[in-house]
């Protein structure tokens, strides 16, 4: 018995030793508690600690080597104390711990607390691990992926990441949800191909390694399809592999291109038409003149005269045709007169060429409907007036049986670019529209009805190819754009033409400049553009007013706290800063009877008459005449 007692307490020694060997070699502190206080440690605590020996350690509380508040914001005695307390009563404890070390710098720790029980005594066993190092990389992991995020999110392309193997969309940015319409949540539910106009292409190039891919056609939520350049890789993504596009839509950017193609060739056939022209007006003049002079030798009953007159229209036909090519020709001078296009529409509506015109459509009404109050314009009469011809001309043979052409005028003022056939600047506009009601113009036309040469009429009808590109180059002559709008019910041309605020010479004001001219008040004109505030001030100077300009609201707010105007002049729409109507109200917190006047370029909206409601005088839509904005200011004034 004493001898098996003896084997006993030696085994009992042996896996001590070795129990001890293995508590004094860990790479982790390890450390015993009991009464919340360290009882035992092996080396790597003294290490971890920086301490020199156990004395320094045995006897202490584990938050005395921790510094008063723990990161989340409680003490950390009280935390300790919870998680041993915890530990005690036998639920095992895992967390991460602020530790400090002797000489004070602090350290992040994962703990982890188990019971040990023993025949006297509850005690716990301490297994700390200083993770710092590992804190440090996933800080730095996160600034990188915060980095790269912000990287993602920034990039004016759409990206997305998708899954190659089931097309899955696992990521996109910005850009993506608002270039396609969806949400981010409803995007991250569908796949590639949902985005597509051509969904087995999109699904055969995912598949594939290639950089760059050719154009595709996407489709928003709305339905719209569009262009799309997509640069693309592929690469492994948390363990999967994926694909990542870059999809850039170039809608706009092929539309301009065409525009600029389509410009070079006009210019280029203008160029050879002005050679052309050059050439024929020197073979017709001898068609042209020498049946004239034969025909005043002939006998009235000669059977030569009419095959010679038959010889001379023809040839003034010609020389109708050679005037045309002169038109389009550009780099010609067009000499340019103050006129108005009522007077122009007037005119052609009595002349011969509409009676003409009548009488070959029959079934065809030719009506107009004329702002009475329209800008004049700087330009051509002989010009405008042919174009005019043209595009009533075209209406009414578009039309088959009966139908209705319309000539209508009208005062716009484009407060931001408008793209159309031609993009359309900031500017206002005299603009002349011609409408009918017939067959429209298919799509696949539209792109090149202005180019010389190119006609759609029937063989055997009249027509050169020439009319419509007589009216773009008389209106790029004149500096101005060209709209068109066609489907199925009709078409419709818009000219615009700049304004100018030049009266026809020998026309009279209807009130003398005099009965509206101020003294030298202060007026303070508040516009976003640049171009409105210069003729703002123009017009003011010439009505005797001493002008002031600010570009936006908070300008003007800023510019009345340390001076006074006798009225402002004051536009409804501003972007992006506040609108007239909170303009005005701020101005009124700082001078409460300020006097104004409203300008815009849209109709009365609920935001004038509140403004009104404040104590604004009269509204005044641009483009104004030197007559309405001085009489608006002088009633104003009067007040």
């Amino acid at each position: 018995m004493q001898a098996k007692d003896g084997r006993d307490a030696k085994a009992s020694s042996d896996q001590e030793s070795r129990y001890r060997t293995l508590f004094e070699a860990a790479n982790d502190s390890i450390f015993i508690l009991e009464n919340y206080r360290f009882k035992e440690c092996n080396q790597m605590t003294l290490k971890m600690f920086g301490c020199e020996s156990k004395s320094e350690i045995l006897g202490f509380y584990p938050w005395d080597f921790s510094p008063p508040i723990q990161p989340k914001g409680y003490p950390s005695h009280r935390e300790a104390r919870e998680m041993m307390d915890a530990a005690l009563r036998g639920k095992p404890q895992r967390f991460y711990w602020k530790h400090i070390q002797k000489n004070g710098r602090e350290f992040d720790a994962e703990v982890s607390l188990n019971r040990l029980a023993t025949e006297k005594t509850q005690v716990l066993q301490a297994i700390v691990r200083d993770i710092t190092e590992l804190k440090q990389a996933e800080a730095a992991l996160r600034e990188n992926e915060e980095k790269y995020r912000t990287l993602f999110e920034m990039e004016s392309d759409a990206l997305a990441l998708i899954d190659i193997e089931t097309g899955n969309m696992l990521e996109v940015n910005n850009a993506f949800v608002d270039l396609y319409g969806y949400s981010r949540d409803e995007i991250l539910r569908m796949k590639n191909t949902d985005f597509s106009a051509e969904p087995e292409k999109t699904q055969k190039v995912t598949r594939t390694k290639g950089s760059y891919v050719p154009v595709r056609y996407h489709q928003k939520k709305d339905g719209t399809v569009f262009q799309t350049e997509i640069t693309a890789s592929n690469f492994n993504y948390q363990g999967r592999d994926v694909h990542i596009a870059a999809i850039r839509d170039i809608t706009e950017r092929r539309r301009l291109e065409a525009q600029v193609i389509r410009s070079q060739k006009m210019e280029s056939l203008g160029l050879l038409a002005g050679g052309v022209a050059h050439d024929l007006n020197n073979i017709l003049s001898g068609i042209v003149s020498y049946p004239e002079l034969i025909l005043l030798d002939l006998p009235e009953d000669s059977k030569l005269r009419r095959p010679i007159e038959t010889m001379q229209e023809s040839g003034q036909r010609a020389a109708a045709i050679v005037e045309d090519l002169i038109t389009i020709a550009r780099g010609v001078a067009t000499p340019m007169e103050i006129l108005n296009l009522n007077a122009l529409v007037n005119t052609f509506l009595k002349s011969p060429e509409m009676n003409g015109l009548r009488q070959l459509h029959p079934t065809v009404s030719i009506n107009a409907n004329l702002d009475d109050s329209l800008f004049n314009i700087s330009g051509s009469s002989v010009h405008i007036s042919k174009v005019l011809m043209n595009l009533v001309s075209n209406a009414s043979e578009a039309i088959e049986g009966s139908g209705n052409v319309m000539i209508a005028t009208e005062n716009r003022y484009v407060d931001k670019p408008l793209k159309g056939y031609d993009d359309i600047h900031i500017d206002e506009y005299v603009v002349l529209t011609v409408s009918d009601h017939g067959l429209g113009i298919p799509s696949s036309e539209i792109e090149r009805i202005f180019e010389p040469f190119y006609t759609k009429k029937a063989m055997g009808r009249s027509g050169t190819g020439l009319g419509l590109a007589v009216v773009w180059n008389v209106v790029q002559d004149h500096e101005g754009y060209v709209n068109v709008n066609s489907d199925e019910n009709g078409t419709a041309f818009e000219l615009y033409f700049p304004i100018t605020r030049d009266e026809i010479p020998g026309k009279a004001l209807p009130i003398p400049i005099p009965d509206y001219k101020g003294n030298g008040e202060t007026i303070l004109v508040v516009d976003d553009v640049a171009s409105q505030r210069e003729i703002a001030c123009d017009v003011l100077e010439k009505l005797g007013y001493t002008p002031k300009e600010v570009s936006c609201g908070e300008e003007a707010v800023r510019y009345l706290k340390d001076h006074t105007v006798d009225l402002i002049l004051l536009d409804m729409i501003m972007a992006p800063g506040i609108n007239g109507r909170e303009t005005y109200e701020r101005i009124i917190e700082i001078h409460p009877k300020q006097k104004a006047v409203i300008v815009s370029g849209f109709s009365e909206t609920d935001e004038v008459k509140e403004t009104q409601k404040m104590g604004a005088g009269r509204y005044i839509k641009k483009p104004y005449t030197l007559e309405k904005i001085g009489l608006a200011i002088r009633d104003e004034l009067k007040k």
